[in-house]
């Protein structure tokens, strides 16, 4: 697969306020077609938030290799998604935007859309991985929708970003959970992952522990992120692709609607409760801390 300009270089000073899009037209090859991709950028900020001409096409080439890898990962993907339903990618970058974005937009009717707060652009830290994942693989229960964005940022993603920023995703569950539990592990059962699997999109993800314990918003999401992330790397790791497949398809996005899933999905494709799995997950992160950290998947497996 070759995308064919995704971005045009830039040759001359353009002013903060403007927006430039390139366009990738769909091209064929024996399997499939490279979707049109549009990306614009809309600078609205002051001037040391703005993109030189340098770092626009940085984040040009830096998305293009964050789609392709995500594209080859999807090979893996039972009845992957038809790339072709997303005909155009909107990726937009501004100061206006406080956080990164693409599956609120999807469930607004707005598939396709990509949104980046310019200074993680500047700084090499958007998540475009993440984002990109839910443009193709939307999810009605917002739980397992970040879940999947968070793992495959952090096993894919040519970049640190939000929340791990290049750290393991178990330690630094293991390091929010603790915070949480005011420190003690005895006390890891106050924080549930029944309540983030009862959250639809777009909802947002909350933990009432979580805020108890932290005063700033962005403290209590990178938290959720994190716990969220390992969790799904735990269930892909202990039982495999093909089954958390199953578990990601049993709630599809439905623009508009709210559908987080019923509870009894766990138990019908893993044959456990979602309790159950959590607290394998928690005794495997808590048990790679004690002893040295050994690897993560073969203790998961251990524990399957």
């Amino acid at each position: 697969m070759r995308l064919q300009r995704l971005c045009s270089p830039l040759r001359l000073a353009i002013p903060a306020s403007a927006r430039m899009r390139w366009l990738a037209r769909a091209r064929s090859d024996k399997h499939r077609a490279t979707p049109e991709i549009t990306i614009r950028f809309d600078f609205q900020g002051t001037s040391e938030q703005s993109l030189s001409a340098g770092e626009r096409a940085s984040f040009c080439a830096a998305f293009r290799r964050e789609l392709t890898s995500l594209r080859t990962w999807l090979a893996n993907w039972q009845d992957p998604p038809d790339e072709l339903s997303v005909p155009t990618l909107q990726v937009l970058v501004s100061d206006g935007y406080k956080i990164s974005r693409a599956l609120v937009p999807a469930w607004e009717r707005r598939s396709g859309v990509l949104e980046f707060p310019t200074s993680r652009v500047v700084s090499g830290k958007a998540a475009i991985l993440h984002e990109l994942t839910h443009v193709y693989l939307p999810n009605g229960n917002r739980f397992l929708a970040e879940g999947l964005a968070t793992y495959l940022q952090a096993r894919l993603g040519g970049n640190p970003a939000f929340p791990d920023f290049g750290r393991p995703l178990h330690g630094l569950a293991r390091d929010g959970l603790l915070e949480i539990a005011s420190g003690k592990a005895e006390t890891f059962a106050s924080v549930g992952l029944g309540e983030l699997d009862a959250t639809p999109t777009p909802n947002p993800l909350t933990l009432a522990a979580a805020g108890r314990r932290y005063r700033r918003q962005a403290d209590i999401q990178a938290a959720i992120y994190a716990i969220v992330g390992s969790f799904v790397e735990f269930l892909i790791a202990a039982q495999g692709l093909e089954r958390f497949q199953r578990l990601y398809r049993a709630t599809p996005l439905t623009p508009g609607r709210l559908e987080a899933g019923a509870t009894e999905r766990w138990s019908e494709i893993y044959g456990r409760s979602l309790a159950d799995l959590e607290a394998d997950w928690k005794s495997l992160i808590v048990g790679e801390h004690r002893h040295g950290g050994p690897n993560a998947q073969a203790r998961a497996r251990r524990l399957a």
